[in-house]
């Protein structure tokens, strides 16, 4: 039996360089920033997990692995332009998320993460609520990590206005 020998992570990561194209980054100016709120709001759920009332229509479903924004001025402000989940080294759960102010004027709104496990119970308590301060027409970024390990299977980061 031939044995197939596939380089190591670490080997792939040598040869990188060597595979990419060595030309220098051109600059590139963007225009000013522009938002369709209400694309973003007409923006259906996941079809994905969710987490839905024991009594049946008592609540709108919350979709995990999303933003849940607790105030509809927000949904008037912010666009979550984009949302990441990624395992760290010691097995934890990393969520990044940005957000762009679509407003004219400053703006400090906080966001909190709760992680569960696939039968979508708590890992862990709800982190603190951290603010992100987002000046007019540009983005800010949030991040938490799960303090529980490979158990964690779901999250959900909610958001509200300071």
């Amino acid at each position: 039996m031939a044995r197939i020998h596939r380089p190591s992570a670490f080997a792939a990561l040598l040869l990188l360089p060597a595979l990419l194209p060595i030309t220098p980054a051109q600059p590139r100016e963007n225009r000013t920033l522009k938002c369709n709120i209400s694309a973003a709001r007409a923006m259906k759920g996941s079809n994905g997990p969710a987490l839905v009332a024991n009594v049946p229509r008592s609540m709108t479903p919350i979709d995990l692995n999303a933003v849940q924004m607790t105030e509809k001025a927000l949904t008037r402000q912010v666009v979550v332009e984009g949302l990441w989940a990624q395992r760290t080294e010691a097995d934890t759960l990393l969520v990044t998320a940005r957000f762009v102010n679509c407003g004219k004027k400053p703006l400090a709104i906080k966001a909190r993460s709760s992680f569960m496990d696939s039968a979508q119970i708590p890992t862990e308590p709800a982190s603190a609520w951290k603010t992100i301060f987002l000046p007019p027409r540009a983005t800010g970024v949030y991040q938490e990590r799960s303090i529980g390990m490979g158990n964690v299977a779901a999250y959900l980061i909610e958001l509200r206005g300071e």
